[in-house]
């Protein structure tokens, strides 16, 4: 299978993953604010997302470009957020499964 089919799969995972650990953590904020009524999980929860986004594009980017000067560049961009994608998947489980 190439790099852009595991991709693919890889990111059709990740989003199930993160539904999962959106809605473990939507669980975690209802009984924190039990106690603590202001309370705000879910939101830095997303937020957090998007910034790890932003960091594996940028990061995979550099990686890329400084490891590999030549047309084997886009491989290794997409390898290496390949890694990362399964990296966060392990992440997510990890989330919605305690």
């Amino acid at each position: 299978m190439c790099v852009a089919q595991k991709s693919k799969l890889a990111d059709e995972q990740l989003n199930a993953e993160y539904k999962k650990a959106i809605k473990r953590t939507e669980e975690e904020e209802t009984a924190l604010r039990q106690n603590w009524p202001h309370t705000e999980l879910v939101s830095l929860f997303r937020s957090s997302q998007r910034a790890w986004l932003k960091f594996r594009d940028s990061e995979c980017e550099f990686i890329g470009v400084s490891s590999t000067p030549s047309p084997w560049q886009g491989v290794q961009v997409e390898e290496c957020k390949l890694r990362m994608t399964i990296e966060r998947i392990k992440y997510f489980k990890g989330i919605h499964s305690g």
